[in-house]
């Protein structure tokens, strides 16, 4: 309908448009989308149940605490654990996920699980398949997957620990279930290679379609056995996680090829070590280049920065711009979590600490017998500052080794 100037002049024309506008306004403002996703500050505690076992110690004010209770009372709200198929010693396996899964979600917790497809550490490096696996054919493999990931998800959902987050494999950026879905990465112009982090190469002859296909067709089993047992009001949501959180080239390589190929998830993860992933301005860069691209949300689904001097090779040095103290590793969190907050769209919505939890175990020797130099407790157990990064409670003084010690402001992006 076409209105003259001279009828929108008259006070009955005035009227009707007040009137349409009035109409309208209200239908628009209902529409505007209200389910952006919250911000998520959490940690892979998969480890916690095993040194609790041990005496693991966690100060909670002047005496001791649970560790679960100290996380979120600082604002850490998700938790990660891996699953391992058929681990030696349980830990990691099913039933182990499941009572811990379980006190995740009765704390009140948001639950990740990261599925590893192996009976031990699977990462860019090593993606083995589980011993009971390792015989059969490929098109039974599939179908182990699937059936595996659908056992799994349907269990803890039937002891009361449906997980939020499910990641299908873990760093697969290479591939999973080697060699069967292994793909050959092009070489990263960021990624810092030295000592154990090598540039890997799959078997020859080698077919890159059929390869491809592999994976492919691995990585929607494991989606297909999540789906088959869950419901959309279970609100479960599937991660893609590969290791390349400031590498924009190889991350749009990896993802172009699931939107080709269809592939239904709902995150992509990213770690980022800044020793081994690039700057975080490469970080800013790709989070921004993929939102714009795929239109997913981002999580940094692994990271971790050392409170002491670990004496890092010059190459992986090079990124570590924040001072090896607990001050620095705070800011280093601080600065990650604001960079991944500013991505485009509102879709960086989380960032995960790796292993935080390892702490004081009385009488222990070998690698229990302190906190490893990424964790958020000292050698008494007390919380380091970067588990305040929110600045959600006081932190205790002695905790403080390195409280007079304050990181240059231009560590902090604009």
């Amino acid at each position: 309908m076409v209105w003259s100037l001279n009828r929108l002049r008259s006070g009955t024309w005035t009227m009707v448009v007040i009137s349409l506008l009035l109409a309208v306004l209200p239908a628009a403002r209902a529409t505007t989308p209200t389910n952006a996703s919250p911000f998520y500050l959490g940690a892979d505690i998969s480890t916690l149940s095993e040194v609790d076992q041990r005496g693991g110690i966690y100060m909670d004010g002047a005496g001791p605490g649970d560790a679960l209770a100290i996380f979120m009372k600082h604002g850490w709200t998700c938790f990660r654990l891996r699953i391992w198929v058929d681990p030696t010693n349980g830990m990691n396996g099913l039933a182990y996920t499941v009572k811990l899964a379980r006190r995740i979600k009765d704390a009140g917790g948001t639950f990740m699980l990261d599925f590893h497809y192996s009976d031990w550490w699977a990462d860019p490096q090593k993606q083995n398949k589980p011993g009971a696996w390792a015989n059969e054919d490929f098109d039974a493999l599939v179908k182990q997957t699937q059936t595996y990931t659908a056992h799994v998800i349907k269990t803890l959902k039937d002891a009361g620990a449906t997980p939020d987050f499910v990641q299908i494999g873990n760093e697969i950026t290479g591939g999973m279930l080697w060699p069967d879905g292994q793909v050959k990465v092009p070489l990263s112009t960021v990624k810092v290679f030295g000592g154990d982090v090598t540039v890997i190469k799959p078997p020859e002859p080698y077919n890159d379609v059929e390869q491809w296909n592999h994976l492919i067709r691995l990585i929607k089993a494991g989606v297909s056995g999540v789906r088959s047992v869950t419901t959309p009001g279970d609100h479960v949501r599937i991660i893609i996680h590969i290791d390349c959180g400031g590498d924009w080239p190889v991350t749009r390589w990896y993802f172009d090829h699931l939107a080709r190929a269809g592939v239904d998830y709902d995150i992509i993860g990213q770690s980022y070590y800044p020793n081994w992933h690039g700057t975080l301005e490469n970080v800013r860069d790709n989070l921004y280049h993929t939102i714009k691209r795929y239109h997913k949300d981002v999580m940094i689904v692994e990271t971790a920065y050392p409170s002491r001097d670990t004496h890092p090779l010059p190459a992986a040095a090079k990124n570590m711009i924040w001072p090896l103290t607990p001050a620095g590793q705070e800011q280093f969190l601080a600065d990650l979590i604001k960079t991944v907050r500013a991505a485009p769209e509102g879709r960086g919505i989380g960032v995960m600490y790796w292993h935080p939890e390892a702490t004081l175990i009385p009488g222990a020797t070998g690698r229990w017998s302190r906190p490893d130099a990424n964790s958020l407790f000292d050698a008494k157990g007390f919380p380091l500052p970067a588990m305040n990064v929110l600045g959600g409670q006081p932190v205790l003084q002695s905790a403080r080794s390195d409280a007079n010690h304050t990181p240059k402001a231009d560590h902090t992006l604009p």
